[in-house]
Formats: structure tokens, C-alpha cells, sequence
């Protein structure tokens, strides 16, 4: 599914998503870390100098440098030159960017995935799908009740995948919206259809309550991506000038170890 891109600029077209997925710990040359901390800004290293845990800087030392070694891939601006401003809601976006390229960011203990796209609000979000969680308690409280209800229609087997799908669903929306959970979980709905391919999922439906600010499903695209067989990664995508019926996309994978892993 990970492709290994070497081109100097990478084309990205009003109809495709790129989701860039990197490990963390497969980084750790002490001189690569030192390398890659002389891309970043003097309050982005000072940011990181306040986690207190050794793993929680690297992750975010990585996270840091990943993104802008990901943007640098589709227009011709050093790593080291991209500026972020925070939103008005807390989202990062780029400052002054050359094109019109919108990110998002998430992670877990092991992976960091960075989503891409041109001229629209993006979300993302990934799950370890072995995570330990208490499925019917937090589905009660956080869920739709038709999400709830269809959760807890499926064998009790198939639950835990599903409640993360949802769960990863429902993140990357109020990411995109950039009013994180203020939105209100239970303000939207998603019905997750029969996926593609094992891989793949993009039969979902998007629905809105009359409490939430968003109200037309066909501005926005969803999807469920399985890179391998520990995770669920799901986008939320809204165009920036809505048309009057819901777009697809072509959503590719690529692998971002190659863009660190060198000095």
C-alpha cells in the first residue's frame, strides 16, 4: 500500500488526498536528530523541550520535522522555510504558502500520519486498533444514537473495529472543522458501509443533526484507510468552494521514513 516517492516535486491535484505515514522509532542517529532539530523554529524546539518524557520529544522533534519535510515535497521551499500560524480555533495552517495546500496531523505511540490536499479543510486521524478500551461506555456517551445502535447490533468480535472506525471518523470531522469537540460528537452521524478492499473504505455516509454547524453532506468526502493490520486511519475532507454534488478522490499512501532517513 506505502508508495516510496523520489521525484523533486510531487504533483497533487484538486481530486487526490496524500496521506504520508512515518515511524518514529525507527528514527534515532544521534546526528540525523540534530540534523533534523536545525530545520525547526526557536519555539518549536522550546516546545519540545517541555515534554518531560524522552519519547514524547522524539515523537514531537519527528512530528515537526516530518511535516515540513512533507510540504517541502510539493512546491520549492526548503524544510526549514515553511511558517505556521494557529487558527483561530487551534488548527496549524501554513503561513503564506506558495499553493493552496492544506494539512492535518495525528499519531499514536507508533505511527505519525500527515494528510495533504489542496483547497480544503482536511482531518485526520489514526488508532491502534489493539487499544484497550471500554467500547460500550465510551460509544454511549460520545456516539450518535444511531451510531450506538448500529455498534451494538454487530457481533460482539466485529465491535471493536467498528467502534474504532467510528471513533476515527468522528475525530478526523471535528479536525477538519477545526472546532474539535466543541462541534459536539453526537451532532453527526456516519453509516459505514461495505468497504472495497480490505485496505480501502469510502462508502460512508455523513449526516448532521440540526444542532451542528455543518448541514450539507455532500461538501464533505470521508474515508477508512488499514495500512497494515494494527491501525485504522480515517480523513474527513471539506471543499473550500462546495459544488452541488460529493466528489471522490484518489487517495494515496506514501511512505515518509525515506524523506528523514538521511541527512
Amino acid at each position: 500500500m506505502l508508495t516510496y516517492h523520489s521525484a523533486s516535486i510531487l504533483p497533487l491535484h484538486n481530486n487526490e488526498i496524500h496521506l504520508w505515514l512515518i515511524e518514529p522509532a525507527k528514527i534515532t542517529d544521534g546526528e540525523l536528530l540534530n540534523s533534523l532539530k536545525m530545520l525547526l523554529s526557536e519555539s518549536e524546539v522550546e516546545k519540545i523541550q517541555r515534554y518531560r518524557l524522552p519519547k514524547s520529544q522524539h515523537t514531537a522533534l519527528i512530528t515537526r520535522a516530518f511535516v515540513r519535510k512533507v510540504l517541502s515535497q510539493y512546491a520549492d521551499l526548503p524544510a526549514e522555510k515553511w511558517n505556521f500560524d494557529i487558527a483561530p480555533q487551534g488548527k496549524p495552517e501554513i503561513s503564506n504558502p506558495p499553493l493552496p495546500l492544506s494539512f492535518n496531523l495525528s499519531h499514536n505511540d507508533e505511527v505519525i500520519i500527515c494528510a495533504v490536499c489542496l483547497n480544503k479543510n482536511i482531518g485526520c486521524d489514526i488508532e491502534s486498533l489493539s487499544r484497550k478500551i471500554s467500547i460500550k461506555g465510551i460509544a454511549r456517551r460520545y456516539f450518535s444514537t444511531t451510531e450506538f445502535e448500529a455498534l451494538m447490533t454487530l457481533p460482539s468480535a466485529l465491535q471493536k473495529r467498528r467502534f474504532f472506525e467510528y471513533w476515527t471518523l468522528k475525530e478526523a470531522f471535528v479536525k477538519a472543522t477545526g472546532l474539535g469537540i466543541s462541534q459536539g460528537l453526537e451532532s453527526f452521524n456516519f453509516t459505514i458501509g461495505k468497504a472495497e478492499t480490505s485496505q480501502f473504505n469510502d462508502n460512508i455516509q455523513l449526516n448532521f443533526a440540526p444542532s451542528c454547524s455543518e448541514q450539507n453532506n455532500q461538501d464533505w468526502y470521508s474515508c477508512l484507510l488499514y495500512p497494515d493490520q494494527k491501525h485504522c486511519v480515517a480523513l474527513c475532507v471539506k471543499e473550500h468552494n462546495p459544488i452541488n454534488h460529493k466528489q471522490s478522490f484518489n487517495v494515496q499512501v506514501f511512505s515518509g521514513l525515506p524523506l528523514l532517513n538521511h541527512y
